[in-house]
């Protein structure tokens, strides 16, 4: 049974804001940390809703156990930090970098930490800033623990941001038809959704909005990550793959299928229907309380047993939200239980060289009582078969 959701749209609210510090100070708290260290722009956007370009001057977060945070910045970036913040905070501002001895931005940061301070600091951080960090250092993604199970208020975002990548996949089937070039494609596709976006989001953030809607033809489809080339021609038959993936001011989702163009290939049949039962195995064990692993294993082992275990190459899931790949995972190996309020893709996949890659991919959100998709689009083979 589905639930209603409300498609929101506005930035989040401080108080939004300040609960996601709080499950950030909770984690330290548990882990005695005195000190949080983020590079991050993903983290640093998900507890501020400032998103920012990496580049040499660093930007770095100080989350104190019992302080406001400190935004270390460059004096470059104030004003552009003030205009999309949402939280409160201190700021540390330097000038410049390079600069001379005694003003850059390690001689500010460095003034923050207490030298007999606990530190937590992401596995990412850039050894260049661990070597500038005072205190005892203790690598934990707390951050990134938090992000996991999602609000409300994320869950609207994320529901919002699925209508958009839907709008762009109907308009790729429509438009997808032999002899039509990738970047016709991707330029129709892409055009709609931000189209969309803007109507619907006026005042969204470009540096936390990108959208990409392309198809791998028959005979790159079997290599997922191979990039077309933006001439490459859509070809008859099939299976082709479709990627339509967004993240809509901030908020990362996909939806792809394997479909085809006039015909179906006796050959590709079979492992499309074997595809589609393992995806139909995976979602039945969507549930609070299923250990992740469980549910990859039982995928392996399924599309093993009808004789294509050579032909998978990639894990049944990946976790969604603040960014379209992100923990949880199904995959073997991460044995967390499921939860309700993750997000998560379902896309177990064949890909079979000569013949083509069979993936279906939605964004699904886990329930009290199971799952609900939150993409939409044709799924049977009958209905990915395109007339031309």
């Amino acid at each position: 049974m589905s639930i209603k959701i409300k498609s929101i749209t506005g930035p989040p609210s401080p108080e939004e804001l300040s609960n996601r510090l709080e499950k950030v100070r909770k984690l330290m708290k548990q882990q005695e940390l005195d000190y949080y260290i983020s590079f991050n722009p993903v983290n640093i956007y998900y507890l501020t809703n400032f998103a920012f370009y990496v580049h040499e001057r660093p930007f770095i977060l100080i989350i104190e156990k019992d302080q406001l945070p400190k935004m270390l910045i460059p004096r470059l970036e104030k004003g552009h930090f003030e205009s999309r913040a949402r939280c409160e905070l201190d700021f540390v501002v330097y000038y410049e970098f390079p600069a001379r001895p005694g003003d850059n931005w390690y001689d500010y940061y460095q003034k923050q930490i207490r030298s007999n301070g606990k530190v937590g600091i992401e596995s990412e951080l850039p050894i260049g800033i661990v070597n500038k960090t005072p205190g005892e250092i203790i690598v934990s993604d707390i951050i990134d623990e938090a992000r996991i199970i999602k609000t409300d208020y994320e869950i609207g975002r994320i529901y919002h941001a699925c209508r958009v990548v839907n709008k762009g996949h109907k308009v790729l089937l429509k438009r997808c038809r032999p002899k039509v070039l990738e970047f016709a494609l991707y330029k129709e596709v892409t055009d709609a959704m931000t189209s969309k976006i803007v109507q619907d989001i006026p005042n969204a953030n470009f540096r936390a909005t990108e959208t990409t809607g392309a198809v791998w033809p028959p005979s790159i489809s079997h290599d997922p990550h191979l990039i077309p080339h933006i001439f490459a021609p859509m070809e008859e038959g099939g299976p082709h793959v479709s990627i339509v993936s967004a993240r809509v001011d901030g908020y990362g989702v996909e939806i792809e299928r394997s479909f085809f163009l006039g015909h179906v290939p006796e050959k590709t049949v079979r492992p499309f229907e074997v595809m589609f039962e393992a995806r139909a195995l995976a979602y039945s064990m969507l549930k609070p309380g299923i250990i992740m692993s469980n549910v990859d294993k039982a995928v392996r082992n399924f599309i093993t047993e009808k004789g294509y275990g050579d032909y998978i190459i990639h894990r049944t899931g990946h976790g969604l939200g603040i960014t379209g790949h992100e923990a949880p995972f199904l995959a073997e190996g991460y044995d967390r239980i499921l939860e309700k309020n993750m997000v998560i893709s379902v896309e177990p996949g064949v890909y079979i060289p000569g013949l083509g890659g069979f993936r279906h991919s939605d964004t699904v959100l886990i329930t009290e009582t199971g799952y609900q998709k939150f993409t939409k689009a044709p799924e049977a083979l009958e209905d990915l078969t395109i007339p031309v």
